[in-house]
């Protein structure tokens, strides 16, 4: 499934995806919708998820659920890169 991704403009954790091409303007959003999720601009179009597949910021299995349920997914993902003052690198990836 392609996707494409809206991130709030407030908290820039906060993300709602829909299938491609799906307009945002045409969902019909739960009036108890995160007020933070109101404002949004778009971040990633045409993002392919694959069901049962890892990915190194998001969780495809539950975004992919969501929208199949909804017709948009709200999660969040984080991609941390820890210099260290030592010079080595190291990353932890989160999604929600």
């Amino acid at each position: 499934m392609k996707i494409d991704i809206y991130t709030s403009i407030k908290d820039g954790s906060k993300n709602i995806s829909v299938a491609k091409g799906v307009k945002i303007e045409s969902i019909s959003f739960p009036f108890d919708l995160d007020p933070d999720l109101l404002t949004l601009s778009p971040f990633r179009t045409r993002l392919e998820v694959i069901k049962g597949k890892a990915h190194s910021a998001l969780d495809q299995d539950d975004v992919i659920k969501q929208i199949e349920a909804k017709g948009y997914a709200i999660h969040g993902a984080s991609n941390i890169i820890d210099l260290g003052s030592n010079g080595a690198a190291s990353s932890d990836v989160s999604a929600s």
